[in-house]
C-alpha cells in the first residue's frame, strides 16, 4: 500500500492595514455619510469642517479640518477612524454649532483656501497629507464654486491666542515678502491699534468693530436672555443729547483770562514736546497759583503717567476727585482708578444712581464726542467686571453706532471692546457654541 501523500500545509497570515494606510488606499471608496460645517463660516473667516465616511460595519472614519479662509488655509488636520455612531455623536458635540452641507461646498472651500494660502507661502497641516485622502480627489470632476477668500481680496491674518511670538514674526515676515507692505492686514491679540509699526498693515478700529459685530450676533443668539434683549430696547442712553466733534464750553473748560489760557497751551505744548520733567515742575507752580482750574490737575496727571510716574498720577486722579467731582474726566479717571485696584463696590457711591451725561449734567444738550467716548467706555468696563454684559452693552451699542472708537486719543474705547469681545466669547463657548 502506497503511503498517503502528504497534504502541503499553507500557513496563511493575515494581513491588517494600518489605518493611515487604509485611508489613503481605501477611503475614497466608502460612501459620504455626511459633511458639517460651522454655521457662521461666511461671516467670521475660519471654520472647522467635518467629513464622515461610512464603513459597511456601520463605524465612520472622519476627515476633521480647521480651515482660515482669510490667509492660512488648513491650519489643523486630522482624522477619526473606524469610529461608532455614539463617538461621532460626541466629537460632533464637542466642535459646537455645526450645520450640515453639501459636499461640494467644503471641498471647494478646503481646496480654495489651500490655494488662496498657497500663493501667499502658506502650505496646509502637515496632517492634511493624510487627511485629504478623506475628500474626493481634487480634479475636474468637483464643481467649481465661486468663493470668496482673504479680507477684501488681500489676506488678513490674526494671531491666535496660542500662536507664538517666533510663529508670529514669521508669517508677518512670509507676508512681507509675498504680499509686500500695504497689501495685507494684521489683528494683533492684543489691545494695541498702534498703526504706526512699518513692519505690518493693522486691521483698523474699524474692521475690528465689524468683528465685534459678529461676536454680537453670536451672543444675542445662543446667551442673551429675554430680559437682556428688553433692557437694550428701552435704554435711553445717549439718546437725550447730541453729540459734536468741537469743543463744547463747560465751566471746567473755561480759563478766567487770556494770560491763563496761554500758561496752559505753553504747558501742553511742553509735554507734546517731550519736555515732560519740566513741564511736571511748571506744572505744580501752576496749580498753586490756579487752584481752582481742573485743567492744570489734568495735564499734570496725564504728564505724570507719560512719565512712567504711576503712583503720582494715581494720588493725582485721587486729588483731582476730591477737588472737582463734577468734572467729567476728574469722575471717569477716578472710577477707573477704583476698577484697577479692585475696588468695584466704591464705584455705585460715586456714580449714585447717575448712569448717562445728562443726569451729571442736565443742563447740557450737547456733548463733546470724546467725552462720550471715555464715559461710555468707563461704565461699559464696570459692568464687564461685575459680569453685568447686558448693562455693559448699554454703553458699547452708543460706542459702536456713533463709531466712537476713531475718536482720536481714544485708547480705552479700543481696549474696552476687546474686554467685551472676550467676555462675550468665554460665556458663548461655556454654552458649547464655539
Amino acid at each position: 500500500m502506497s503511503k498517503k501523500k502528504k497534504a502541503k500545509v499553507v500557513s496563511i497570515k493575515q494581513t491588517f492595514q494600518s489605518p493611515e494606510n487604509y485611508i489613503k488606499t481605501q477611503a475614497r471608496s466608502l460612501p459620504i455619510e455626511e459633511c458639517l460645517i460651522s454655521w457662521d463660516w461666511q461671516d467670521m473667516g475660519i471654520c472647522n469642517i467635518i467629513v464622515a465616511r461610512r464603513h459597511k460595519t456601520g463605524n465612520l472614519t472622519l476627515g476633521i479640518y480647521l480651515v482660515d479662509l482669510y490667509c492660512l488655509g488648513v491650519k489643523d488636520a486630522h482624522y477619526q477612524f473606524n469610529i461608532d455612531q455614539e463617538d461621532y455623536e460626541d466629537i460632533k458635540d464637542s466642535y459646537g454649532h455645526l450645520e450640515n452641507c453639501e459636499y461640494v461646498l467644503v471641498h471647494n472651500i478646503i481646496y480654495g483656501a489651500i490655494a488662496f494660502a498657497e500663493d501667499y507661502g502658506f502650505k496646509p497641516h502637515k496632517d492634511f497629507a493624510i487627511a485629504q485622502f478623506i475628500l474626493e480627489e481634487d480634479d475636474d470632476n468637483i464643481e467649481l464654486m465661486d468663493l470668496e477668500f482673504g479680507l477684501e481680496g488681500i489676506p488678513f491674518y490674526v494671531e491666535g491666542p496660542n500662536d507664538s511670538a517666533a510663529k508670529i514674526n514669521q508669517i508677518k515676515g512670509t507676508l512681507l515678502r509675498t504680499a509686500g507692505e500695504g497689501n495685507f492686514k494684521v489683528l494683533e491679540d492684543t489691545d494695541d491699534f498702534d498703526e504706526d509699526d512699518e513692519d505690518v498693515t493693522y486691521r483698523t478700529p474699524e474692521d475690528f468693530a465689524q468683528t465685534l459685530g459678529n461676536i454680537n450676533t453670536l451672543y444675542d443668539q445662543y446667551v442673551r436672555t429675554k430680559e437682556g434683549e428688553e433692557k437694550l430696547e428701552k435704554s435711553t442712553i445717549g439718546k437725550a443729547y447730541q453729540l459734536v466733534e468741537q469743543p463744547v464750553e463747560s465751566v471746567y473748560r473755561k480759563f478766567d483770562s487770556d494770560e491763563q489760557e496761554e500758561h496752559y497751551n505753553k504747558l501742553l505744548d511742553m509735554v507734546s514736546d517731550g519736555q515732560r520733567d519740566s513741564a511736571i515742575n511748571e506744572l505744580k507752580k501752576a496749580i498753586v497759583k490756579y487752584p481752582q482750574k481742573a485743567q492744570f490737575y489734568n495735564l499734570l496727571q496725564t504728564t505724570y503717567l507719560l512719565n512712567g510716574q504711576g503712583d503720582d498720577s494715581d494720588a493725582m486722579i485721587v486729588e483731582m476727585y476730591k477737588r472737582f467731582s463734577g468734572y467729567l474726566f476728574a469722575l471717569v479717571n477716578y472710577i477707573n482708578l477704583l476698577l484697577e485696584e479692585d475696588k468695584l463696590d466704591e464705584v455705585p457711591d460715586v456714580l449714585n444712581g447717575k448712569i448717562d451725561l445728562n443726569d451729571w449734567y442736565p443742563e447740557r444738550g450737547l456733548f463733546n464726542e470724546h467725552e462720550a467716548a471715555i464715559f461710555y467706555a468707563t461704565m461699559c468696563r464696570y459692568f464687564i467686571l461685575i459680569n453685568d454684559i447686558d448693562s455693559a452693552d448699554l454703553y458699547m451699542y452708543p460706542i459702536l453706532k456713533d463709531k466712537l472708537f476713531n475718536v482720536q486719543g481714544q485708547s480705552l474705547v479700543r481696549t474696552v471692546m476687546l474686554e467685551i469681545g472676550e467676555a462675550k466669547m468665554e460665556k458663548i463657548k461655556s454654552k458649547g457654541f464655539l
